[in-house]
C-alpha cells in the first residue's frame, strides 16, 4: 500500500485548483452548486457573499400551522426550495472557485465524477421565475378551509371538478369527490384548490 506525501498532495490540491479556476474562466456565466451542511444554507450564503461571490439560494414559500395552539392561524415561513443546496458563481473571471469548498458552511462542491456541475443561466432563470411566482402565490387561501367547505380544483388531473375538504395538513388537502357515481377522496396541493 503506497502513502502519498505531503509535497505529493499539497501538488496534487494545486493542480485540481488550477483546473477549477480554468473551468470558471472558460464558463464565466455558469452557476455551480455547492453542497451545504444541514440548516447552513444561509450561513453558506452569507460567507460566500463575503468572498465576493454571486450566490443564489432560491426559498420556496409554505404554509405552516403555528406551533402554540394559542397562536391564530398559520404563518407563512420560506423554505430552501433544494435544501443543503445553493448555487454560486465566480464575480469575475479571475476569481477562483476553489475556495468554496472550505467556506463555513459549505460540506464541497457539487460533481459528477471527476467534473464540476454547472448550471446555465437558462435553468437558474426558470427556477428564479418559479421562485417569484410561488412568492406571489396567495397560499392563505387553503388557511381558511375547514372540513366540509366546498372548494374547485385547478392545476390537477382533476382540474374544474368540485368537491368537499375532507382534511387538511400542512402541504395538502383531501377533497371528497364523487367521480363515476363513487364518493373518492383525492389528495392535492393546497395551491391546487379554491373555494367554490
Amino acid at each position: 500500500m503506497q502513502h502519498q506525501t505531503e509535497a505529493e498532495q499539497h501538488g496534487q490540491t494545486r493542480g485540481r485548483d488550477a483546473v477549477i479556476q480554468c473551468i470558471a474562466a472558460q464558463h464565466p456565466d455558469c452557476w455551480y452548486v455547492a453542497y451545504t451542511e444541514a440548516r447552513k444554507e444561509t450561513v453558506a450564503q452569507v460567507n460566500l457573499e463575503r468572498q465576493r461571490f454571486l450566490v443564489y439560494l432560491p426559498l420556496y414559500k409554505m404554509i405552516r400551522k403555528r406551533s402554540a395552539p394559542t397562536e391564530a392561524g398559520p404563518v407563512e415561513t420560506f423554505e430552501p426550495m433544494f435544501p443543503r443546496y445553493l448555487f454560486f458563481r465566480p464575480s469575475s473571471q479571475q476569481q477562483s472557485i476553489s475556495t468554496v469548498r472550505s467556506t463555513r458552511g459549505v460540506l464541497s462542491v457539487v460533481r459528477f465524477g471527476a467534473d464540476i456541475a454547472q448550471v446555465q443561466p437558462e435553468t437558474i432563470a426558470s427556477i428564479r421565475e418559479l421562485e417569484e411566482h410561488r412568492k406571489n402565490a396567495d397560499l392563505s387561501s387553503g388557511a381558511t378551509l375547514r372540513p366540509g367547505s366546498p372548494v374547485r380544483i385547478n392545476g390537477h388531473a382533476f382540474s374544474g371538478l368540485e368537491g368537499l375538504v375532507h382534511s387538511i395538513s400542512a402541504q395538502r388537502i383531501v377533497v371528497l369527490m364523487e367521480i363515476l357515481g363513487r364518493q373518492t377522496k383525492v389528495k392535492v396541493r393546497r395551491t391546487a384548490i379554491e373555494s367554490a
